[in-house]
């Protein structure tokens, strides 16, 4: 696996979707100590103070896909994050649907996956890493939270960016051989709010309901008035409660 690391950037996403025709290589990692406009989930931004955070994303080709791709990708994504987390003993580590990383009530990283498609299928893939590690001041943002705040130390950016390189080594290969079943379970077992009354923001208005789990196509399966239904990304909002 090829390592680019740049000294800034406005996002390692972005700058692999523009280069990834030139690139020989059919894995590789971005990533930077300094991103200044990086991209969330459906378009929002990734604020990062310069040489505090982590910000890496894989680029992987993908020759062999199945239908079953797309749902291990997300899930090994997410999972890979919060153990690489749990090394440094983070507390209260959940998977908050789709893509974030909780520590308690509140955001610790964020996942963002951009996949290209040729005749209905997946021909690569980019997952897009975003850790808080030594930031500590995050303006008007309440709901986020570093390393640095739960565990009153510095880290090294460098050491870190080593431990996430060596988990997404040979991605394709763990994704082709990993158990889709395994992977479920384990996701669903980390999965922020399950099988607690929650409020759920749904076409401007507030419901409560139980997350039930993850369905196959990555759906949120919540069970709202006694009906069990599946919701896209997008489609439904869980409403952090302290």
């Amino acid at each position: 696996m090829k390592l680019i690391k740049l000294n800034a950037i406005d996002s390692t996403n972005e700058y692999i979707k523009l280069n990834k025709s030139f690139f020989s290589q059919n894995s590789l990692v971005v990533y930077s100590f300094n991103q200044t406009n990086g991209k969330g989930q459906r378009g929002k931004i990734w604020t990062s103070q310069p040489y505090k955070n982590i910000c890496i994303s894989f680029y992987n080709k993908i020759e062999k896909t199945s239908n079953e791709t797309l749902l291990k990708t997300n899930l090994f994504a997410s999972l890979s994050v919060l153990e690489i987390l749990k090394l440094y003993d983070i507390p209260k580590l959940k998977i908050k649907w789709p893509n974030d990383i909780m520590s308690g009530n509140k955001k610790i990283a964020g996942i963002l996956i951009e996949n290209s498609f040729f005749r209905n299928k997946i021909v690569d893939s980019i997952i897009g890493i975003g850790l808080n590690v030594n930031q500590i001041d995050f303006d008007l943002i309440t709901d986020a939270t570093s390393m640095k705040i739960l565990k009153n130390e510095s880290f090294d950016l460098n050491k870190l960016s080593d431990e996430f390189i060596k988990k997404f080594y040979l991605l394709e290969f763990q994704i082709k051989n990993l158990s889709k079943v395994g992977l479920l379970k384990k996701f669903t077992s980390n999965l922020y709010g399950l099988r607690k009354k929650q409020k759920f923001q749904i076409d401007n208005k507030v419901v409560e309901g139980f997350i039930f789990g993850i369905s196959d196509d990555y759906r949120l399966t919540v069970r709202i008035e006694k009906q069990i239904k599946h919701f896209d990304n997008g489609q439904i909002k869980l409403i952090n409660q302290d």
